[in-house]
Protein backbone atom coordinates (compact mmCIF):
# COMPACT_ATOMS: atom_id res chain seq x y z
CA UNK A 1 0.00 0.00 0.00
CA UNK A 2 1.61 3.47 -1.02
CA UNK A 3 1.39 6.23 1.66
CA UNK A 4 -1.79 7.80 2.15
CA UNK A 5 -3.63 5.42 -0.70
CA UNK A 6 -6.44 3.27 -0.82
CA UNK A 7 -5.29 -0.14 -0.35
CA UNK A 8 -5.16 -2.99 -3.17
CA UNK A 9 -8.13 -4.96 -1.68
CA UNK A 10 -10.62 -3.79 1.05
CA UNK A 11 -14.61 -5.28 2.25
CA UNK A 12 -16.59 -2.41 3.06
CA UNK A 13 -20.01 -2.80 4.56
CA UNK A 14 -23.08 -1.54 5.60
CA UNK A 15 -23.04 -3.30 9.29
CA UNK A 16 -19.91 -5.07 10.66
CA UNK A 17 -20.56 -7.57 13.66
CA UNK A 18 -17.70 -9.26 15.13
CA UNK A 19 -19.40 -12.44 16.96
CA UNK A 20 -16.28 -13.08 19.70
CA UNK A 21 -17.96 -16.18 21.23
CA UNK A 22 -18.16 -18.02 18.14
CA UNK A 23 -15.25 -16.10 16.66
CA UNK A 24 -16.76 -14.36 13.45
CA UNK A 25 -16.70 -11.52 11.81
CA UNK A 26 -20.48 -10.87 9.61
CA UNK A 27 -21.17 -8.32 6.92
CA UNK A 28 -24.32 -7.06 5.97
CA UNK A 29 -24.94 -5.27 2.37
CA UNK A 30 -20.76 -5.88 1.72
CA UNK A 31 -18.73 -4.69 -1.64
CA UNK A 32 -15.30 -5.77 -2.36
CA UNK A 33 -13.01 -2.90 -3.55
CA UNK A 34 -9.79 -3.44 -5.54
CA UNK A 35 -7.43 -0.38 -5.58
CA UNK A 36 -10.75 1.84 -4.25
CA UNK A 37 -12.86 0.49 -7.24
CA UNK A 38 -16.12 -1.46 -5.82
CA UNK A 39 -16.09 -4.91 -8.32
CA UNK A 40 -18.16 -7.26 -6.34
CA UNK A 41 -21.42 -6.72 -4.24
CA UNK A 42 -23.24 -9.50 -1.56
CA UNK A 43 -25.65 -9.12 1.35
CA UNK A 44 -24.44 -10.81 3.67
CA UNK A 45 -20.64 -12.39 3.93
CA UNK A 46 -18.81 -13.97 7.05
CA UNK A 47 -15.29 -15.02 8.21
CA UNK A 48 -13.31 -16.02 10.80
CA UNK A 49 -11.66 -13.51 13.14
CA UNK A 50 -7.78 -13.18 13.02
CA UNK A 51 -7.79 -15.57 16.20
CA UNK A 52 -9.23 -18.58 14.15
CA UNK A 53 -6.14 -20.81 12.66
CA UNK A 54 -8.38 -23.56 11.01
CA UNK A 55 -11.95 -23.17 9.96
CA UNK A 56 -14.08 -25.54 7.56
CA UNK A 57 -14.31 -23.51 4.45
CA UNK A 58 -13.56 -23.09 0.87
CA UNK A 59 -9.93 -22.41 0.27
CA UNK A 60 -8.13 -20.19 -2.20
CA UNK A 61 -9.56 -22.00 -6.19
CA UNK A 62 -7.27 -22.16 -8.95
CA UNK A 63 -7.94 -22.09 -12.87
CA UNK A 64 -6.00 -23.21 -15.86
CA UNK A 65 -5.96 -24.97 -19.02
CA UNK A 66 -3.73 -27.27 -20.90
CA UNK A 67 -3.29 -29.26 -23.93
CA UNK A 68 -4.40 -32.94 -22.61
CA UNK A 69 -7.11 -31.64 -19.96
CA UNK A 70 -8.54 -28.35 -21.78
CA UNK A 71 -9.29 -25.76 -19.12
CA UNK A 72 -9.44 -26.40 -15.58
CA UNK A 73 -10.79 -24.98 -12.50
CA UNK A 74 -9.88 -26.39 -9.36
CA UNK A 75 -12.21 -25.09 -5.87
CA UNK A 76 -10.46 -26.98 -2.76
CA UNK A 77 -12.68 -27.29 0.29
CA UNK A 78 -10.91 -27.85 3.62
CA UNK A 79 -13.05 -29.47 6.69
CA UNK A 80 -11.84 -29.04 10.28
CA UNK A 81 -12.31 -32.36 11.37
CA UNK A 82 -11.15 -32.16 14.70
CA UNK A 83 -7.84 -30.26 16.40
CA UNK A 84 -5.61 -33.06 15.34
CA UNK A 85 -7.35 -34.21 12.03
CA UNK A 86 -8.69 -32.33 8.79
CA UNK A 87 -9.68 -33.48 5.28
CA UNK A 88 -9.17 -31.56 2.17
CA UNK A 89 -10.88 -31.90 -0.98
CA UNK A 90 -9.75 -30.71 -4.21
CA UNK A 91 -12.29 -31.06 -7.02
CA UNK A 92 -10.78 -30.22 -10.87
CA UNK A 93 -13.26 -29.88 -13.15
CA UNK A 94 -11.70 -30.11 -16.89
CA UNK A 95 -13.30 -29.52 -20.03
CA UNK A 96 -11.36 -32.87 -21.72
CA UNK A 97 -11.79 -35.36 -19.42
CA UNK A 98 -14.46 -34.50 -17.01
CA UNK A 99 -14.53 -34.35 -13.26
CA UNK A 100 -11.33 -35.33 -11.36
CA UNK A 101 -12.05 -35.82 -7.59
CA UNK A 102 -8.95 -35.92 -4.74
CA UNK A 103 -8.76 -35.78 -1.21
CA UNK A 104 -6.23 -35.98 1.46
CA UNK A 105 -6.65 -37.41 5.49
CA UNK A 106 -4.42 -35.86 7.94
CA UNK A 107 -4.18 -36.94 11.20
CA UNK A 108 -1.50 -36.41 14.32
CA UNK A 109 -0.85 -36.94 17.98
CA UNK A 110 1.31 -37.99 19.95
CA UNK A 111 1.94 -41.57 19.17
CA UNK A 112 1.12 -41.63 15.41
CA UNK A 113 0.87 -39.95 12.17
CA UNK A 114 -1.55 -40.85 8.94
CA UNK A 115 -1.39 -39.15 5.81
CA UNK A 116 -3.72 -40.70 2.92
CA UNK A 117 -4.26 -38.91 -0.59
CA UNK A 118 -6.00 -40.39 -3.16
CA UNK A 119 -7.56 -39.22 -6.20
CA UNK A 120 -10.19 -41.18 -8.80
CA UNK A 121 -11.53 -40.10 -12.62
CA UNK A 122 -13.74 -41.47 -15.19
CA UNK A 123 -11.47 -39.90 -17.96
CA UNK A 124 -13.30 -39.44 -21.79
CA UNK A 125 -12.43 -42.75 -22.62
CA UNK A 126 -14.86 -43.50 -19.91
CA UNK A 127 -11.83 -45.38 -18.26
CA UNK A 128 -11.35 -45.61 -14.62
CA UNK A 129 -8.02 -44.21 -13.28
CA UNK A 130 -7.01 -42.89 -9.65
CA UNK A 131 -4.43 -43.57 -7.29
CA UNK A 132 -3.71 -43.70 -3.12
CA UNK A 133 -0.63 -42.46 -1.24
CA UNK A 134 -0.75 -43.19 2.17
CA UNK A 135 1.57 -42.95 5.19
CA UNK A 136 1.24 -44.31 8.67
CA UNK A 137 3.76 -44.12 11.75
CA UNK A 138 3.12 -45.32 14.99
CA UNK A 139 5.17 -45.03 18.07
CA UNK A 140 4.45 -48.00 19.70
CA UNK A 141 6.96 -47.32 22.65
CA UNK A 142 10.10 -46.32 23.71
CA UNK A 143 11.99 -49.08 21.42
CA UNK A 144 9.58 -50.03 18.87
CA UNK A 145 7.75 -48.40 15.81
CA UNK A 146 6.01 -49.02 12.91
CA UNK A 147 4.17 -48.16 9.95
CA UNK A 148 3.13 -48.75 6.21
CA UNK A 149 3.01 -47.09 2.87
CA UNK A 150 0.22 -47.82 0.51
CA UNK A 151 1.42 -46.39 -2.41
CA UNK A 152 -0.90 -47.57 -6.22
CA UNK A 153 -1.94 -46.40 -9.15
CA UNK A 154 -4.31 -47.31 -11.82
CA UNK A 155 -2.05 -47.16 -14.78
CA UNK A 156 1.57 -45.90 -15.54
CA UNK A 157 0.81 -42.38 -16.85
CA UNK A 158 -2.07 -41.47 -14.73
CA UNK A 159 -0.46 -39.25 -12.43
CA UNK A 160 1.99 -37.32 -14.61
CA UNK A 161 -0.82 -37.13 -16.88
CA UNK A 162 -2.90 -35.11 -14.41
CA UNK A 163 -0.31 -33.38 -12.68
CA UNK A 164 0.10 -34.97 -10.13
CA UNK A 165 4.08 -35.77 -8.65
CA UNK A 166 4.68 -39.45 -9.51
CA UNK A 167 8.51 -41.34 -8.53
CA UNK A 168 9.59 -43.74 -11.21
CA UNK A 169 8.22 -46.50 -9.21
CA UNK A 170 5.09 -46.75 -6.21
CA UNK A 171 6.99 -48.14 -3.23
CA UNK A 172 4.62 -49.98 -0.91
CA UNK A 173 5.94 -50.70 2.48
CA UNK A 174 5.07 -51.86 5.78
CA UNK A 175 7.98 -52.28 8.54
CA UNK A 176 9.03 -52.29 12.18
CA UNK A 177 12.00 -51.66 13.81
CA UNK A 178 13.45 -51.34 17.05
CA UNK A 179 16.34 -48.66 18.59
CA UNK A 180 17.99 -49.66 21.96
CA UNK A 181 21.22 -48.72 22.80
CA UNK A 182 23.47 -49.15 20.12
CA UNK A 183 21.20 -51.61 18.89
CA UNK A 184 18.96 -51.21 15.61
CA UNK A 185 16.37 -53.85 14.05
CA UNK A 186 14.04 -53.92 11.41
CA UNK A 187 11.51 -56.13 9.76
CA UNK A 188 10.51 -54.85 6.62
CA UNK A 189 8.80 -55.60 3.12
CA UNK A 190 8.56 -54.00 0.56
CA UNK A 191 5.85 -54.20 -3.03
CA UNK A 192 6.70 -52.30 -6.15
CA UNK A 193 5.00 -50.70 -9.04
CA UNK A 194 7.09 -49.71 -11.90
CA UNK A 195 5.93 -46.75 -13.57
CA UNK A 196 8.25 -46.60 -16.68
CA UNK A 197 7.63 -48.68 -20.23
CA UNK A 198 10.35 -50.95 -19.77
CA UNK A 199 9.02 -52.55 -16.69
CA UNK A 200 7.76 -55.91 -16.30
CA UNK A 201 5.54 -56.15 -13.36
CA UNK A 202 6.22 -60.04 -13.45
CA UNK A 203 9.65 -59.87 -12.97
CA UNK A 204 9.66 -56.94 -10.52
CA UNK A 205 10.02 -58.90 -7.03
CA UNK A 206 8.00 -58.89 -3.65
CA UNK A 207 10.11 -58.62 -1.12
CA UNK A 208 8.85 -60.42 1.99
CA UNK A 209 10.58 -60.29 4.16
CA UNK A 210 13.24 -58.15 4.83
CA UNK A 211 15.08 -58.14 8.41
CA UNK A 212 18.17 -56.07 9.13
CA UNK A 213 20.30 -56.31 12.51
CA UNK A 214 23.12 -53.88 13.22
CA UNK A 215 24.58 -54.02 16.38
CA UNK A 216 27.99 -51.69 17.75
CA UNK A 217 29.82 -51.87 20.88
CA UNK A 218 30.42 -49.43 23.31
CA UNK A 219 34.08 -47.95 22.57
CA UNK A 220 36.76 -50.66 24.74
CA UNK A 221 40.08 -50.47 25.17
CA UNK A 222 42.16 -47.41 23.10
CA UNK A 223 38.56 -46.42 21.78
CA UNK A 224 37.76 -50.14 19.65
CA UNK A 225 34.17 -50.76 18.62
CA UNK A 226 33.04 -54.63 17.54
CA UNK A 227 30.43 -54.77 15.48
CA UNK A 228 27.71 -57.28 14.41
CA UNK A 229 25.61 -57.04 10.99
CA UNK A 230 22.80 -59.54 10.12
CA UNK A 231 20.34 -59.28 6.81
CA UNK A 232 18.28 -61.38 5.72
CA UNK A 233 15.58 -61.52 2.85
CA UNK A 234 13.32 -63.78 0.47
CA UNK A 235 12.13 -62.00 -3.18
CA UNK A 236 9.82 -63.64 -4.99
CA UNK A 237 8.63 -63.13 -8.25
CA UNK A 238 5.98 -64.65 -10.50
CA UNK A 239 8.43 -64.29 -13.77
CA UNK A 240 11.95 -65.13 -13.31
CA UNK A 241 14.04 -66.01 -10.24
CA UNK A 242 13.44 -66.29 -7.15
CA UNK A 243 16.27 -65.54 -4.14
CA UNK A 244 16.80 -66.12 -0.63
CA UNK A 245 19.34 -64.61 0.82
CA UNK A 246 21.35 -64.86 4.54
CA UNK A 247 24.10 -62.55 5.24
CA UNK A 248 26.13 -62.02 9.01
CA UNK A 249 29.54 -60.35 9.25
CA UNK A 250 31.42 -59.30 11.96
CA UNK A 251 33.64 -56.61 12.59
CA UNK A 252 36.96 -54.87 15.09
CA UNK A 253 36.91 -51.04 14.30
CA UNK A 254 39.73 -48.93 16.17
CA UNK A 255 40.37 -45.54 15.27
CA UNK A 256 43.85 -43.49 16.02
CA UNK A 257 44.86 -39.95 16.41
CA UNK A 258 48.89 -39.95 16.18
CA UNK A 259 51.44 -37.38 18.00
CA UNK A 260 51.51 -35.06 14.94
CA UNK A 261 47.87 -35.23 14.25
CA UNK A 262 47.33 -37.71 11.39
CA UNK A 263 44.09 -39.62 11.77
CA UNK A 264 44.10 -43.40 11.01
CA UNK A 265 41.11 -45.73 11.00
CA UNK A 266 41.99 -49.35 11.22
CA UNK A 267 38.88 -52.16 10.15
CA UNK A 268 39.10 -55.97 10.27
CA UNK A 269 35.66 -57.71 9.07
CA UNK A 270 34.18 -61.31 7.77
CA UNK A 271 31.28 -61.45 6.30
CA UNK A 272 29.36 -64.90 5.32
CA UNK A 273 26.65 -64.83 2.64
CA UNK A 274 24.07 -67.89 1.76
CA UNK A 275 22.12 -67.83 -1.50
CA UNK A 276 19.00 -69.71 -2.19
CA UNK A 277 17.80 -69.35 -5.71
CA UNK A 278 15.33 -70.84 -7.98
CA UNK A 279 14.90 -70.68 -11.75
CA UNK A 280 18.43 -68.72 -12.25
CA UNK A 281 19.52 -67.32 -15.62
CA UNK A 282 23.07 -68.59 -16.36
CA UNK A 283 25.29 -66.24 -18.11
CA UNK A 284 25.67 -66.80 -21.95
CA UNK A 285 23.59 -70.33 -21.61
CA UNK A 286 20.14 -71.34 -22.39
CA UNK A 287 18.23 -72.40 -19.56
CA UNK A 288 18.11 -72.10 -15.61
CA UNK A 289 19.95 -72.98 -12.47
CA UNK A 290 18.74 -73.47 -8.79
CA UNK A 291 20.29 -74.25 -5.98
CA UNK A 292 22.75 -73.24 -2.38
CA UNK A 293 25.54 -70.91 -2.96
CA UNK A 294 27.58 -69.02 -0.64
CA UNK A 295 30.98 -66.94 0.07
CA UNK A 296 33.26 -66.51 3.24
CA UNK A 297 35.26 -62.99 2.78
CA UNK A 298 37.79 -61.76 5.39
CA UNK A 299 38.96 -58.29 5.25
CA UNK A 300 41.52 -55.71 6.17
CA UNK A 301 41.14 -52.10 5.59
CA UNK A 302 43.29 -48.98 6.78
CA UNK A 303 42.50 -45.04 6.03
CA UNK A 304 45.14 -42.73 6.92
CA UNK A 305 44.53 -38.88 6.72
CA UNK A 306 47.35 -35.62 7.81
CA UNK A 307 45.11 -32.90 8.10
CA UNK A 308 47.22 -29.82 8.76
CA UNK A 309 45.41 -26.21 8.75
CA UNK A 310 47.15 -22.29 8.71
CA UNK A 311 45.09 -18.97 9.08
CA UNK A 312 46.48 -16.26 7.29
CA UNK A 313 44.51 -12.91 8.12
CA UNK A 314 40.80 -13.79 7.67
CA UNK A 315 41.18 -16.91 5.74
CA UNK A 316 42.08 -20.75 7.67
CA UNK A 317 43.31 -23.19 4.98
CA UNK A 318 43.64 -26.97 5.43
CA UNK A 319 45.70 -29.28 3.19
CA UNK A 320 44.83 -33.13 3.78
CA UNK A 321 46.48 -35.99 1.88
CA UNK A 322 44.23 -38.98 2.32
CA UNK A 323 45.03 -42.46 1.56
CA UNK A 324 43.45 -46.24 2.29
CA UNK A 325 44.08 -49.72 1.62
CA UNK A 326 42.06 -52.91 1.73
CA UNK A 327 43.08 -56.30 1.10
CA UNK A 328 40.21 -59.53 0.52
CA UNK A 329 39.80 -62.18 -1.38
CA UNK A 330 40.16 -62.48 -4.96
CA UNK A 331 36.64 -62.46 -6.97
CA UNK A 332 34.10 -64.00 -4.59
CA UNK A 333 31.29 -62.89 -7.03
CA UNK A 334 30.46 -66.15 -8.82
CA UNK A 335 27.19 -66.73 -11.53
CA UNK A 336 25.13 -68.66 -9.22
CA UNK A 337 25.10 -65.41 -6.65
CA UNK A 338 22.53 -63.14 -8.00
CA UNK A 339 22.27 -59.58 -8.13
CA UNK A 340 19.29 -57.65 -7.02
CA UNK A 341 20.78 -54.82 -5.19
CA UNK A 342 24.15 -53.59 -6.71
CA UNK A 343 23.25 -52.94 -9.75
CA UNK A 344 23.80 -49.33 -9.49
CA UNK A 345 27.49 -48.62 -9.50
CA UNK A 346 29.16 -45.32 -9.64
CA UNK A 347 32.47 -44.08 -8.82
CA UNK A 348 32.72 -40.44 -7.15
CA UNK A 349 34.39 -38.66 -5.02
CA UNK A 350 31.88 -39.76 -2.20
CA UNK A 351 33.34 -43.53 -2.52
CA UNK A 352 36.52 -43.64 -3.71
CA UNK A 353 37.90 -44.37 0.16
CA UNK A 354 35.09 -46.91 0.85
CA UNK A 355 36.25 -51.09 1.14
CA UNK A 356 33.36 -51.51 -1.77
CA UNK A 357 31.93 -49.43 -4.31
CA UNK A 358 28.74 -51.36 -5.10
CA UNK A 359 24.87 -50.18 -3.31
CA UNK A 360 24.69 -53.42 -1.76
CA UNK A 361 25.59 -56.96 -0.38
CA UNK A 362 25.27 -59.05 -3.53
CA UNK A 363 28.51 -57.56 -4.98
CA UNK A 364 31.56 -57.36 -3.16
CA UNK A 365 35.28 -55.75 -4.88
CA UNK A 366 38.14 -58.42 -4.14
CA UNK A 367 41.53 -58.32 -3.80
CA UNK A 368 44.52 -55.91 -2.84
CA UNK A 369 42.94 -52.03 -3.63
CA UNK A 370 44.66 -48.85 -2.73
CA UNK A 371 43.35 -45.21 -2.95
CA UNK A 372 44.60 -41.69 -2.79
CA UNK A 373 44.02 -38.18 -2.56
CA UNK A 374 44.02 -34.96 -1.36
CA UNK A 375 41.71 -32.65 -0.42
CA UNK A 376 41.97 -28.57 0.25
CA UNK A 377 39.59 -25.96 1.93
CA UNK A 378 39.75 -22.29 2.70
CA UNK A 379 37.21 -20.81 4.77
CA UNK A 380 36.84 -16.83 5.69
CA UNK A 381 35.40 -15.31 8.79
CA UNK A 382 33.02 -13.72 6.32
CA UNK A 383 31.38 -16.82 5.78
CA UNK A 384 33.01 -17.84 2.31
CA UNK A 385 34.45 -20.96 1.43
CA UNK A 386 36.24 -22.89 -1.55
CA UNK A 387 37.30 -26.60 -1.35
CA UNK A 388 38.90 -28.72 -4.07
CA UNK A 389 39.57 -33.13 -4.16
CA UNK A 390 41.07 -35.06 -6.85
CA UNK A 391 41.71 -38.76 -5.97
CA UNK A 392 42.33 -42.17 -7.57
CA UNK A 393 42.20 -45.64 -6.49
CA UNK A 394 44.45 -48.19 -7.42
CA UNK A 395 43.81 -52.43 -7.54
CA UNK A 396 46.66 -55.00 -7.88
CA UNK A 397 44.36 -57.12 -9.99
CA UNK A 398 41.80 -56.87 -12.68
CA UNK A 399 38.16 -57.66 -11.63
CA UNK A 400 35.72 -58.23 -14.75
CA UNK A 401 33.17 -57.29 -11.85
CA UNK A 402 33.37 -54.19 -13.08
CA UNK A 403 31.85 -53.30 -16.57
CA UNK A 404 33.59 -51.18 -19.38
CA UNK A 405 32.55 -47.76 -18.15
CA UNK A 406 32.47 -47.95 -14.57
CA UNK A 407 35.96 -46.33 -14.10
CA UNK A 408 37.24 -49.60 -12.07
CA UNK A 409 37.66 -52.20 -15.19
CA UNK A 410 41.25 -51.70 -14.82
CA UNK A 411 44.25 -51.76 -12.41
CA UNK A 412 43.75 -47.83 -12.58
CA UNK A 413 40.80 -46.31 -11.76
CA UNK A 414 39.90 -42.86 -13.40
CA UNK A 415 40.03 -39.90 -11.51
CA UNK A 416 37.66 -38.58 -9.47
CA UNK A 417 37.30 -34.95 -8.63
CA UNK A 418 35.37 -31.86 -6.80
CA UNK A 419 35.81 -27.95 -6.92
CA UNK A 420 33.00 -25.94 -4.89
CA UNK A 421 33.84 -22.37 -4.78
CA UNK A 422 31.42 -19.58 -3.01
CA UNK A 423 33.01 -16.53 -1.84
CA UNK A 424 30.21 -15.31 -0.57
CA UNK A 425 25.75 -14.99 -0.96
CA UNK A 426 26.39 -13.82 -4.23
CA UNK A 427 27.71 -16.99 -5.90
CA UNK A 428 27.81 -20.49 -5.71
CA UNK A 429 29.78 -22.82 -7.78
CA UNK A 430 30.12 -26.44 -8.32
CA UNK A 431 31.94 -29.13 -10.12
CA UNK A 432 32.26 -33.09 -9.73
CA UNK A 433 34.10 -34.89 -12.38
CA UNK A 434 35.54 -38.17 -13.47
CA UNK A 435 38.23 -38.36 -15.96
CA UNK A 436 39.48 -41.14 -18.05
CA UNK A 437 42.95 -42.21 -16.56
CA UNK A 438 44.45 -42.73 -20.27
CA UNK A 439 43.61 -39.00 -21.54
CA UNK A 440 41.97 -37.04 -19.05
CA UNK A 441 38.80 -37.26 -21.28
CA UNK A 442 35.33 -36.33 -19.26
CA UNK A 443 33.34 -39.54 -18.78
CA UNK A 444 30.74 -37.72 -16.13
CA UNK A 445 30.67 -33.95 -15.41
CA UNK A 446 28.27 -32.51 -12.68
CA UNK A 447 28.18 -28.47 -12.56
CA UNK A 448 25.92 -26.54 -10.48
CA UNK A 449 25.61 -22.72 -10.63
CA UNK A 450 23.74 -19.91 -9.58
CA UNK A 451 25.42 -16.19 -9.14
CA UNK A 452 23.87 -12.54 -8.50
CA UNK A 453 21.22 -11.20 -6.18
CA UNK A 454 17.47 -11.91 -4.75
CA UNK A 455 16.85 -8.77 -7.43
CA UNK A 456 17.79 -10.92 -10.52
CA UNK A 457 19.92 -14.30 -9.71
CA UNK A 458 21.12 -17.08 -12.33
CA UNK A 459 20.92 -20.88 -11.94
CA UNK A 460 22.04 -23.05 -14.44
CA UNK A 461 22.97 -27.19 -14.12
CA UNK A 462 24.48 -29.49 -16.39
CA UNK A 463 25.23 -33.11 -16.22
CA UNK A 464 26.68 -35.82 -18.31
CA UNK A 465 27.70 -39.42 -17.99
CA UNK A 466 28.23 -42.70 -20.28
CA UNK A 467 26.12 -45.78 -20.25
CA UNK A 468 28.17 -48.36 -18.46
CA UNK A 469 28.45 -51.82 -19.87
CA UNK A 470 26.01 -54.25 -18.26
CA UNK A 471 23.68 -51.80 -16.10
CA UNK A 472 20.06 -51.24 -16.57
CA UNK A 473 20.78 -47.46 -16.65
CA UNK A 474 21.07 -45.54 -19.67
CA UNK A 475 23.95 -42.14 -20.28
CA UNK A 476 22.64 -38.90 -20.13
CA UNK A 477 23.68 -35.15 -21.28
CA UNK A 478 21.22 -32.57 -20.13
CA UNK A 479 21.29 -28.35 -19.04
CA UNK A 480 18.82 -26.86 -17.18
CA UNK A 481 18.78 -23.50 -15.97
CA UNK A 482 16.37 -20.18 -14.52
CA UNK A 483 16.71 -16.73 -14.23
CA UNK A 484 14.49 -15.11 -11.50
CA UNK A 485 14.25 -11.49 -10.91
CA UNK A 486 12.40 -9.06 -8.74
CA UNK A 487 11.16 -6.62 -10.92
CA UNK A 488 10.33 -3.97 -8.06
CA UNK A 489 9.20 -4.28 -4.79
CA UNK A 490 5.65 -6.09 -5.66
CA UNK A 491 6.49 -7.69 -9.51
CA UNK A 492 9.13 -10.83 -9.11
CA UNK A 493 9.02 -12.80 -13.04
CA UNK A 494 11.52 -16.53 -13.75
CA UNK A 495 12.06 -18.26 -16.58
CA UNK A 496 13.09 -21.94 -16.55
CA UNK A 497 13.89 -24.76 -18.72
CA UNK A 498 15.74 -28.29 -19.70
CA UNK A 499 17.85 -28.96 -23.01
CA UNK A 500 18.79 -32.71 -23.61
CA UNK A 501 21.72 -32.12 -25.53
CA UNK A 502 22.13 -36.38 -26.56
CA UNK A 503 22.41 -37.20 -30.10
CA UNK A 504 20.53 -34.24 -32.20
CA UNK A 505 18.79 -32.55 -29.04
CA UNK A 506 15.81 -31.39 -27.91
CA UNK A 507 13.79 -29.23 -25.52
CA UNK A 508 12.44 -30.91 -22.92
CA UNK A 509 10.54 -28.36 -21.02
CA UNK A 510 10.37 -24.36 -20.48
CA UNK A 511 8.11 -22.35 -18.23
CA UNK A 512 7.79 -18.78 -17.74
CA UNK A 513 6.18 -17.55 -14.39
CA UNK A 514 5.16 -14.25 -13.37
CA UNK A 515 3.97 -13.28 -9.52
CA UNK A 516 2.66 -10.04 -7.79
CA UNK A 517 2.40 -10.07 -3.70
CA UNK A 518 1.98 -7.61 -1.35
CA UNK A 519 1.30 -7.62 2.44
CA UNK A 520 -2.26 -8.75 1.73
CA UNK A 521 -2.22 -10.45 -1.66
CA UNK A 522 -0.74 -12.74 -4.12
CA UNK A 523 -1.26 -13.07 -7.76
CA UNK A 524 0.99 -16.03 -9.43
CA UNK A 525 0.67 -17.23 -13.33
CA UNK A 526 2.60 -20.13 -15.34
CA UNK A 527 2.60 -20.94 -18.69
CA UNK A 528 4.74 -23.98 -19.03
CA UNK A 529 5.51 -25.89 -22.25
CA UNK A 530 6.09 -30.17 -22.18
CA UNK A 531 7.81 -31.42 -25.54
CA UNK A 532 8.27 -34.99 -23.44
CA UNK A 533 6.04 -37.96 -24.72
CA UNK A 534 5.15 -41.42 -22.76
CA UNK A 535 2.00 -43.41 -24.82
CA UNK A 536 -0.75 -41.13 -23.82
CA UNK A 537 1.62 -38.23 -22.34
CA UNK A 538 1.99 -35.85 -25.72
CA UNK A 539 3.84 -32.44 -26.04
CA UNK A 540 1.24 -30.11 -23.46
Amino acid sequence: VEPGGDPLWQLKARKVVHDQKNKVIEYSDAFLEISGVPVAYTPYFSHPDPTVKRKTGFLVPSAGGSTSLGTTLTAPFFWNIAPDRDITFPPTITSKEGLHLAGELRNLNAASRTDVKGSLTYDSSDEFRGHIDTVYRRDINDTWRGGFDLKRASDDTYQRRYGITSPKTMTSRAFAEAFRGRDYLAVDSFLFQGLQETDSAGETPIVLPMVEYSHVSNPGRFGATTSFDLNALALTRTEGHDTKRLSMAGGWHLPRIGRLGEVMDVTLSLRGDMYHATNLSIDGQDGTDSGIAGRIRPEASATWRFPVARTDGRITQTLEPVASATISPNGGNPSSIPNEDSMDLELDDTNLFSSSRFTGLDRVEGGPRFSYGVKWAATGKSGGNSSFFVGQSYRVRDDDTFGEGSGLEDNFSDIVSRVNISPGALVDFSYRTRLDKDNLSPRRNEISFAAGPPALRVKSDYVFFERQQGLEFGGREEVSGSLVGQINRYWKSSFSGRYNLENSGDLRNVALNLTYECECFTFSTTLRREFFEDRDIKPN
